[in-house]
């Protein structure tokens, strides 16, 4: 079975799932400090990746050449547009804008160069499992 990895940018943000992994495993690759576990019976890694962009890529390549991991699911405090957001609501999404991207005049505001869109789809199989993750929770 291939892990599903699970980042963060901050150890707050982090910790709470390492803690509830089953039979952890600590291997430290390429700068980070990734924890292998059973979490619900599924395999899972959990990583932190530091802040940013940049960070975050090149531990989401190491999660994919070094660990095999079939899914990916960044964890932690960001934003979430939405007229009914609040501060502290759990935020699954169905799709991402990079919204610092600005190749213009080349490319309109957002449009990533070289895909033509400015919007790009989550997993929709993985978001519905998020989603109903996030009710039980709130719900139990």
């Amino acid at each position: 079975m291939m892990p599903i990895a699970i980042l963060s940018a901050l150890a707050d943000e982090q910790d709470g799932l390492v803690h509830l992994l089953q039979d952890a495993q600590q291997i430290t690759h390429a700068g980070r400090t990734f924890w292998r576990g059973t979490l619900h019976d599924s395999e899972v890694i959990c990583v932190l990746s530091g802040i940013g962009k940049v960070a975050a890529a090149t531990t989401a390549v190491v999660l994919i050449e070094r660990f095999g991991a079939q899914a990916m699911v960044f964890t932690g405090v960001a934003g979430g547009l939405g007229s009914d957001v609040q501060v502290g609501d759990v935020v699954v999404a169905h799709d991402y804008v990079q919204h610092d991207m600005d190749a213009s005049p080349i490319f309109p505001r957002y449009e990533v160069p070289g895909y033509g869109r400015q919007r790009f789809a989550c997993d929709a199989a993985l978001t519905a499992t998020l989603a109903q993750a996030v009710q039980h929770c709130v719900d139990h």
